[in-house]
């Protein structure tokens, strides 16, 4: 469906690199040689931009708790309900903002001009559609919805199952499930030629 690919000039290229150079005719019919890109570009990039997200997050998480704090230390006995009320606001306004930071960095970025997310532009890669050019907003939701699902979902389950076993909540088994999980996905460019995704 997609890939992320760079554009090098093929004298410049190592014998590693030219295993994964691709032709892309264009609609004028010109063959313009395509890198696809490493796995560990691929996983740099994606590094870069969790980093990136989750600074993001956790710094305008702190921003919430100082104005919530500011809000509570600023009145008095009678108006606790009120206070109570506006910190649940700013908490709704937290989760709405997670929401669409988390979603909206990814496909903002990949939907525009360059094609490519912060990380993706450090490491020198974009996304492309496998004949060439852009992607369509519906293959960037896909991709970013199925990124959830190969890297997150399964990473976030280890965790919470790995917390509960060390308490003694949960047995061994679930651990199992959520490493084959992981496991699964991040195995799987590793599996095809052009080292994609699911």
């Amino acid at each position: 469906m997609n890939a992320g690919a760079s554009i090098k000039s093929a004298a410049h290229l190592n014998s590693g690199d030219q295993k994964r150079v691709r032709q892309i005719v264009t609609p004028e019919g010109i063959a313009i040689p395509v890198t696809i890109a490493s796995r560990s570009a691929r996983f740099g990039a994606l590094v870069l931009d969790l980093i990136l997200v989750i600074v993001a997050l956790i710094a305008f998480s702190m921003l919430l708790d100082f104005i919530s704090g500011g809000v509570a230390g600023s009145v008095g006995e009678e108006t606790i309900g009120n206070v109570v009320a506006a910190s649940e606001f700013l908490s709704i306004g937290g989760i709405i903002f997670a929401f669409f930071g988390w979603y909206g960095y990814f496909l903002i970025q990949e939907l525009g001009p360059r094609g490519a997310t912060f990380g993706k532009r450090a490491v020198g890669i974009r996304v492309a559609a496998r004949k060439g050019g852009r992607l369509t907003p519906e293959a960037i939701i896909a991709r970013n919805l199925l990124r959830d699902v190969e890297v997150f979902y399964p990473l976030v389950y280890l965790i919470v199952v790995l917390v509960l076993s060390l308490i003694g909540e949960l047995s061994g088994a679930l651990i199992w499930a959520a490493v084959a999980w992981f496991l699964l996905f991040a195995f799987f460019p590793f599996f095809n030629k052009d080292a994609l995704r699911a």
